[in-house]
């Protein structure tokens, strides 16, 4: 994100493979939705709608922010997409028109904004009151701003996204909340450039993105299973926090019922009637060091999420 605000462009399409292997978790979730694809300003510099289910009618400021784009007349046309696919470029408008009336989405639209030239619309001034959920993958530069557009407007979206974006404040805030997830995968197999280039899944920025939804994913529903005892030399404690270190997922003791401190790709399994999220080290209370990682033995680790087990937890002011 830091590195994306130094460039002048950072646009990086997303493969039509990583579409393929995600959006058709949510099919069900998608029907009877209108959908938005904001942040494709190399698509439409005006909010256009791109497929409409049949019979249905556009509201009226559909059109409202700009752009030359051609009214519907449900009377004279039944065609349903409202532009020749051919010409489309995004993949994710391809994909959802191509998927549209299987999926029994209402109807597939898309906005975009080039700040080289100023022209089209920008995300926040989109009337979101218009859709449902919003699927795109937005400029890293401008992520966080993004992710606030769509809590402010209370909208259901799945988007891709810098991972390490988990690790602020505010991102992670709403995560421990159970506001926002990950989705089904957590890594790209490669974005193109806009010089046709394409960025393999080895590349450093690729490995570094996953998908993040306030979608429903199945994972959030199953139960990890633990098989590991609590042991002291497995799971020292924090130097400057009252915890113990777990540094994989698997090896969450299932006896210790404990503040404990897991790496980021906990999240990738992470079922909240299973666990509770307390918060992220630096910004977690009871850190004796605010603003710095956890330490063990004068060594700072990576990013850990503190959780505790529900199924163990046991507040002994219940008694």
């Amino acid at each position: 994100m830091q590195k994306s605000k130094s460039v002048k462009n950072d646009e990086f399409y997303t493969l039509w493979q990583d579409i393929a292997d995600e959006l058709p978790k949510y099919r069900e979730q998608f029907r009877g939705k209108h959908v938005l694809c904001p942040c494709d300003w190399d698509e439409s510099y005006s909010e256009a709608l791109v497929y409409k289910e049949e019979g249905y009618v556009a509201p009226n400021n559909l059109f409202s922010t700009g752009g030359a784009v051609k009214r519907i007349n449900i009377a004279r046309s039944k065609n349903k997409i409202e532009r020749n696919l051919d010409s489309v470029k995004c993949n994710f408008v391809k994909f959802l028109v191509s998927h549209a009336e299987d999926y029994g989405i209402k109807s597939v639209s898309v906005s975009g904004y080039d700040p080289a030239s100023g022209q089209g619309v920008k995300f926040q001034n989109i009337d979101y009151g218009k859709y449902d959920i919003v699927i795109t993958n937005p400029p890293f530069s401008v992520f966080r701003e993004f992710i606030a557009t769509l809590f402010a407007n209370k909208m259901k979206f799945l988007i891709i996204g810098p991972t390490n974006a988990l690790t602020y404040k505010d991102m992670f805030g709403h995560v421990q909340r159970n506001e926002m997830w990950l989705g089904y995968h957590h890594h790209m197999t490669g974005f193109a450039l806009p010089n046709g280039d394409i960025l393999p899944k080895n590349d450093a920025l690729v490995r570094y993105c996953c998908w993040y939804t306030n979608l429903d994913v199945s994972y959030r529903h199953d139960k990890v299973i633990l098989t590991k005892k609590y042991n002291s030399v497995r799971n020292p404690r924090y130097d400057n926090y009252d915890g113990i270190e777990v540094d994989k997922t698997a090896d969450i003791p299932y006896d210790y019922g404990g503040n404990m401190g897991v790496p980021v790709t906990f999240l990738q399994k992470y079922n909240p009637d299973q666990f509770e999220i307390l918060g992220i080290d630096r910004y977690t209370e009871g850190n004796q060091t605010p603003n710095k990682r956890f330490i063990i033995g004068g060594k700072e680790k990576f990013a850990r999420i503190v959780i505790r087990n529900k199924e163990v937890y046991h507040d002994e002011d219940d008694d």
